[in-house]
C-alpha cells in the first residue's frame, strides 16, 4: 500500500475533482452562454465536435434543468454518469493504494464508442440542415477574413 505525502495529495486531488467540477459550473452558469467560442473544432472547420454544448450542458445541470442541459448535449446525464464513476473509482485508488477490480477498459471503450457513434450522428443532422453554410461563415479562414474586414 503506498503512503506519504504522495497518497495524501491524491486523496485529496481525487476527492475534491468532482464536487469541483460542479461547483466551477454552478457558478460559471451566467458567463456560459454570453462567452466565446473555446471548441477547436467548431473554431477551425466550423464544426461541432463531440463534446460541444457540453459546458453549457453541465452548467444547466448543476442548477436543475434537464431539459435545458440535454437540448445543448443529449448525453449530459450520461457524461455526468461516467465522470461520477471515474471519480469514485479513482477516489477509491486513492484511498486503498489499489485500483478497484472493475473492468475499466471496457467501460470507457463504451463510453468512447457511445460519443462517437453520437458525433456522427450529429454531424449527419449538421450537414442535412445546411452545415456546409455554417461551416463556410464559421471557419478559421472566414473569421480571419472578417476581423480584417477583407470579406
Amino acid at each position: 500500500m503506498r503512503s506519504g505525502p504522495n497518497r495524501t495529495w491524491r486523496i485529496v486531488a481525487w476527492t475534491g475533482a468532482l464536487p469541483a467540477l460542479l461547483v466551477a459550473c454552478f457558478f460559471y452558469h451566467p458567463y456560459a452562454f454570453a462567452g466565446p467560442v473555446l471548441c477547436p473544432l467548431a473554431l477551425a472547420l466550423g464544426i461541432p465536435c463531440p463534446g460541444c454544448g457540453l459546458t453549457r450542458a453541465l452548467c444547466l445541470l448543476t442548477h436543475g434543468d434537464l431539459s435545458g442541459a440535454l437540448a445543448f448535449h443529449p448525453l449530459a446525464p450520461a457524461i455526468l454518469a461516467y465522470f461520477a464513476f471515474l471519480w469514485i473509482y479513482k477516489t477509491v485508488e486513492a484511498w486503498r493504494g489499489t485500483p478497484p477490480r472493475v473492468p475499466t477498459t471496457r467501460i470507457a471503450g463504451t463510453a468512447l464508442a457511445v460519443l462517437m457513434g453520437f458525433w456522427i450522428l450529429r454531424l449527419g443532422f449538421f450537414f442535412a440542415h445546411g452545415g456546409l453554410d455554417v461551416m463556410a461563415r464559421e471557419n478559421l479562414l472566414a473569421r480571419l477574413l472578417r476581423v480584417l474586414h477583407l470579406c
